[in-house]
């Protein structure tokens, strides 16, 4: 089950291609986009990171920035990053933290399952999609956060554990 809308996304320090990456540095200050995707060097993964290479001067606009997240080897992200010139951070996540923390689903059990986090500058959760959306889609979610007209959900509340009263 995915992070909920409206909750506070967990901080992180991890690696990446262009450094360390440590999430809470951006908050109050930009929004956040995290692309969990399953494998360096397949078309899928390319052509979905090279979309968000080519936005990027939109994203920059939008006041956000992107991050890829992948568990693969740091060397296999390197090149990966040198073949495509992607221009923002592949954070390795070799230990699974990342998607054990952000609850993303696997695929076979062997990789982890196609999956976009948008956060706001609070790092709450503002929308959360398992696939590929569009550029475009994560534009307007984006801009709907700048602007104030994507109302901020309200977190989930736990269940009331407590036991009815017995009647006597």
């Amino acid at each position: 089950m995915l992070l909920d809308l409206g909750t506070t996304a967990p901080d992180f320090k991890m690696d990446s291609t262009k450094g360390p990456v440590r999430l809470y540095d951006y908050k109050g200050k930009k929004n956040v986009v995290l692309i969990f995707y399953p494998i360096n060097n397949t078309r899928t993964c390319q052509a979905q990171l090279s979309a968000a290479r080519d936005a990027l001067p939109q994203y920059a606009e939008l006041n956000t920035v992107v991050f890829g997240v992948n568990p693969g080897k740091p060397e296999k992200h390197r090149k990966f990053e040198a073949k495509n010139n992607f221009g923002f951070p592949l954070i390795y996540d070799e230990r699974w933290q990342l998607a054990y923390h952000f609850r993303i689903p696997t695929l076979m059990g062997f990789m982890q399952a196609r999956t976009v986090y948008i956060l706001d500058k609070n790092m709450i959760v503002r929308y959360v999609f398992r696939g590929s959306p569009t550029s475009l889609e994560l534009f307007e979610v984006i801009q709907g956060i700048n602007d104030g007209t994507l109302p901020i959900p309200e977190p989930p509340q736990p269940a009331d554990e407590t036991p009815a009263a017995s009647k006597k």
